[in-house]
């Protein structure tokens, strides 16, 4: 059977899932009965750290809230919930019923061709991620980069916990330097017909020099070279423009839901 784009670009958001899990130590990733969960390396209850996303469309929401709230209560964790408007309808209907709003509200986006390739400035050279050097460069830029999305430098360290996994076969990924000072970075996650672009990053000094661009274009094509159909990414409020203006469409919407650990909400 032939995946429809968006069903490429959401299985490549679950595996991005998964190796985010591999990427941290320590780090409990349960997959069973159409519900993903995972507890991370800390108790920070984001996305891609302590989560919960519903593998099987089939599976009832009470069911994937309970095993959520199971989990998590033995985890004695918060944990962020992952809902598709598209796929996740009846989710977001009940918690919504029960009183919650989602924490964030993201455009994930696709495209379905190569764009074309930046010019690279002079003074600038792309390195290929094929090192732990690179891997510790991509983590210093990010650590920097999404402070401005409220995301502390110590928890985007945690992400990276296990540098050398990312030195994997279905992670590639470009590093930006001037005069040997890392600036910007993204990655690419492949998933079969489908890859991701993660971890687009920029610091501070680098910001609006078109290098956030320029890795962007570098990762998306990559992903098509290694035999994707289409590349996906979750757009941030400073990314989604450049991601339109290179023709990333949007296709869904992810909403993300907080619920606190049992410490806090018995407090």
């Amino acid at each position: 059977m032939t995946l429809s784009p968006g069903d490429l670009a959401d299985a490549n958001l679950l595996q991005a899932l998964r190796e985010h899990a591999r990427w941290q130590a320590p780090c409990t990733c349960v997959e069973e009965g159409g519900v993903l969960m995972m507890a991370g390396a800390n108790a920070f209850p984001g996305a891609f750290r302590n989560c919960v996303v519903r593998v099987d469309a089939g599976v009832p929401a009470a069911e994937v809230l309970q095993r959520a709230q199971d989990f998590f209560s033995e985890q004695g964790r918060g944990y962020t919930l992952l809902a598709r408007t598209s796929r996740d309808a009846d989710l977001i209907s009940a918690l919504q019923a029960s009183g919650m709003t989602p924490l964030a509200d993201s455009p994930c986006m696709l495209i379905e061709a190569p764009v074309q390739e930046s010019v690279v400035p002079a003074g600038v050279r792309i390195e290929r991620m094929t090192t732990l050097r690179h891997v510790q460069d991509v983590v210093q830029i990010n650590a920097e980069a999404y402070e401005a999305l409220k995301l502390p430098a110590a928890e985007t360290r945690v992400f990276f916990g296990r540098p050398q996994a990312l030195l994997s076969p279905r992670v590639i990924g470009f590093v930006a330097y001037r005069d040997g000072v890392p600036l910007s970075t993204a990655l690419t996650l492949l998933s079969g017909e489908g890859a991701g672009v993660y971890w687009v990053g920029t610091t501070a000094a680098a910001r609006r020099s078109g290098l956030g661009e320029l890795c962007t274009r570098l990762a998306t094509n990559a992903g098509f070279a290694a035999g994707a159909r289409v590349v996906t990414l979750q757009a941030s409020p400073f990314g989604e423009p450049i991601y339109q203006r290179l023709g990333y469409r949007t296709y869904d919407r992810q909403l993300r839901f907080r619920f606190p650990s049992p410490l806090s909400a018995a407090n």
